[in-house]
């Protein structure tokens, strides 16, 4: 079997999840390839001029893989002029690729905008079968800050990728009622496989933190949907309401990051809460390892990768209730709280310090390696391939 793998983001430019997941397919003896097609824009051009050099498709071998990059320039208008030259050009380096690999037996598409659309125009050429994991958290049930990602543009470019898609892999089940609204005539091809996670590098420390003081730690990027200003909102409530030390790290960058800064010294507790910046993979593993337990405010979120590396690690975590997490969850391995309700938040994160000898942290991690190791998402995916070749 030769597969193809087509995401709609890829390595440098996020999607490292895609990454591990190509070449968790590849471990399973499935010839495995790669086709990215970057999104540039002309100022990033402009910045770099080697991006220029890199419109034509290149070649790298990365662990095992055989990955093929191009760049996309973007029209600087919006992603309404974009979403369909983008597929275009996809079809052409798909042609190119071919070229020098031969057909592949499937594709395997991440997210419907917008790849699953450049899929679709490469089926009706070529009649390639494709399977369709849709990882983006706009999808997410009854949630007015997810839905308001979905424009009317988007609707009938995702319906054409959903109808053409063989299989669609859904990371929760949150992601099933808005899909099936868009596109009612694929419920039966849809199955749920959640992420994984390298298990063997997200560990618990060797050694015992300290009970004092009690330390938070916070992963994602510093935007909007991630509700870090609802998060250091009720980390200052909290400090309020109890008078057990307690700290907060707050990992990643993005555009809030002056403004979250401004928001700690303005309710005096920016000697409480340290912002890290960008962490490398093993700045992450240290953090967790590091923490008493994880805590995130997202206002939507597709699955929540980063909930399972904290389990893996031995932290009990804290979400709000926001989709995926609501999947991951539970009595034995952390708590969930309302949705943009700093109170309600603050209140779970003075209970989690309270009770955090009730949790038993070897169970928690065995738990996240039972359910969310690579070896058993591997196997079910190469199954879902073999059921659509075989189909």
């Amino acid at each position: 079997m030769k597969v193809l793998i087509v995401p709609s983001w890829y390595p440098p430019d996020g999607g490292s999840f895609f990454k591990e997941q190509a070449q968790a397919v590849a471990e399973t003896g499935i010839s495995t390839d790669v086709l990215s097609l970057r999104i540039k824009g002309i100022r990033d051009i402009v910045k770099d001029r080697s991006l220029l050099s890199d419109r034509k498709l290149k070649k790298s071998r990365e662990n095992g893989i055989d990955v093929y990059r191009a760049i996309y320039t973007k029209f600087p208008l919006t992603e309404k002029y974009n979403i369909h030259p983008w597929s275009e050009k996809l079809l052409r380096l798909f042609e190119v690729y071919t070229e020098e690999e031969g057909l592949p037996d499937l594709i395997h598409v991440h997210s419907s905008l917008w790849a699953g659309n450049g899929a679709a125009l490469i089926k009706e050429k070529y009649d390639i079968p494709y399977v369709l994991t849709e990882h983006r958290s706009r999808f997410v049930e009854n949630n007015q800050f997810a839905q308001r990602r979905i424009k009317p543009f988007h609707k009938p470019v995702i319906s054409k990728a959903l109808k053409s898609a063989s299989k669609i892999i859904l990371v929760s089940n949150k992601l099933r009622k808005s899909l099936l609204e868009i596109e009612p005539s694929v419920s039966q091809r849809m199955v749920v496989i959640p992420n994984f996670i390298d298990t063997s590098s997200f560990r618990p420390a060797e050694k015992q933190l300290p009970a004092e003081p009690f330390r938070f730690f916070s992963l994602g990027n510093l935007e909007h949907v991630k509700g870090m200003d609802i998060l250091i909102e009720a980390f200052g409530i909290l400090k309020k309401n109890i008078d057990t030390p307690v700290k907060l790290k707050i990992g990643g960058r993005g555009s809030l990051m002056a403004a979250l800064k401004n928001q700690t010294r303005r309710a005096g507790i920016e000697n409480d809460i340290i912002f890290t910046g960008k962490l490398t993979r093993s700045q992450v593993i240290d953090q967790m390892q590091n923490s008493h337990a994880f805590v995130l405010a997202s206002r939507f979120e597709a699955f929540g990768v980063v909930f399972i590396e904290a389990l893996a690690t031995g932290l009990p975590v804290i979400s709000t209730k926001s989709g995926g997490p609501e999947e991951i969850i539970n009595n034995e391995n952390g708590f969930l709280a309302e949705l943009e309700d700093p109170i309600k938040l603050a209140e779970t994160m003075e209970y989690m310090i309270k009770n955090y000898h009730r949790f038993d942290l070897s169970t928690i991690r065995h738990q996240a390696v039972k359910n969310y190791s690579h070896k058993s998402t591997a196997k079910n995916i190469t199954d879902i391939y073999n059921e659509v070749l075989n189909e």
